[in-house]
């Protein structure tokens, strides 16, 4: 199994991309983020930083 970063802002992306029906995976040194859906999941985007990654979920899955 592939071992994954645990750095709290990491952790913090991860819980809310579940909350708001996303995946975050981590690979080759980026984190891609997908949406859940009942087919399939659909790729949003990447980001190679804890930091820029939770700026990027937080505007994917906030409901205006």
């Amino acid at each position: 199994m592939a071992s994954q970063t645990q750095h709290p802002i990491l952790i913090e992306s991860r819980r809310i991309a579940r909350l708001g029906g996303c995946m975050v995976c981590e690979k080759n040194g980026e984190f891609r983020v997908y949406r859940k859906t009942p087919d399939r999941p659909v790729y949003l985007g990447s980001r190679t930083s804890p930091e820029t990654l939770r700026r990027f979920v937080q505007r994917l899955t906030t409901v205006a």
